[in-house]
């Protein structure tokens, strides 16, 4: 066996082909039981992300409320034996089987990603309420930009942890154009006095708990007036709403953008 390689190591530049084929021979052929391991092992490898697949995917079933297979499957005509399938790990999950299951939770407010159950990567299920909860606002015309930009979302859950007296928002109109769009996340930080929030593009808390993105600047006896930067983006068209009654302000000081 030293005489091939002796022979190998002088003859490797002119006769290559021979060379790869020798070589691929006493590095595999000839250890026949190389062979089998790496076969076991990538059917090891291919076994065990089956089965941490289906374990995810019975986490999030279970998340939605349902306990049993079949009560999931005949609520969203899942075929029953796909979804076993899936679950025993017997097939792989594929991209179109994830979107099902994915959008199958959302009809139930529930969110998943695609990239969680298939990789365990990203974000893992969770209530749509529950988000809602942790940022303190309701998105119920933004599902599909929450969940195209949830990494924003987490982004904005942790400036509001990071920082004492922060509250967030979404622009709600196009009156602070071309400063901030509506459906845009801002954040900033409560001022006190509110006298020190003055002339800043702010977010304004309301006597009602609403909360709207406008410029503040002193009122009379002791409200303020609300000015925008592009009256046009709003209905009524004014270019300031007046001598109104507020509960706090917070000078702009995050913003992120579902486009972005």
């Amino acid at each position: 066996m030293s005489k091939i390689f002796i022979w190998i190591a002088h003859n490797k530049k002119r006769h290559k082909n021979i060379y790869m084929f020798v070589t691929y021979f006493l590095l595999n052929v000839s250890q026949p039981h190389r062979i089998v391991e790496r076969g076991i092992e990538r059917r090891n490898g291919i076994m065990n992300d089956r089965k941490k697949t289906a374990e995810r995917i019975k986490a999030a079933r279970s998340l939605a409320g349902f306990a049993e297979r079949k009560a999931f499957c005949s609520n969203f005509d899942l075929p029953l034996a796909t979804l076993e399938a899936w679950e025993r790990g017997k097939n792989p999950l594929t991209l179109k089987g994830a979107k099902r299951i994915v959008d199958a939770l959302r009809s139930v407010n529930v969110y998943c990603s695609q990239q969680w159950l298939m990789e365990g990567k990203g974000f893992s299920p969770r209530p749509l309420e529950e988000i809602s909860l942790e940022l303190d606002m309701a998105f119920p015309n933004t599902l599909r930009s929450l969940e195209e930009n949830l990494k924003i979302a987490k982004e904005l859950s942790t400036f509001k942890t990071l920082n004492e007296g922060a509250i967030v928002t979404i622009v709600t109109d196009s009156g602070m154009s071309p400063f901030f769009e509506e459906g845009d996340y801002v954040g900033g930080i409560k001022k006190i006095p509110i006298a020190k929030a003055l002339d800043k593009k702010c977010i304004v808390e309301l006597l009602n708990g609403a909360r709207i993105v406008r410029i503040l600047t002193q009122g009379q006896n002791n409200t303020y007036t609300l000015e925008k930067t592009n009256p046009a983006g709003c209905s009524g068209h004014e270019e300031s709403e007046k001598n109104i009654e507020i509960l706090s302000a917070a000078p702009i000081i995050w913003h992120r953008s579902f486009s972005q």
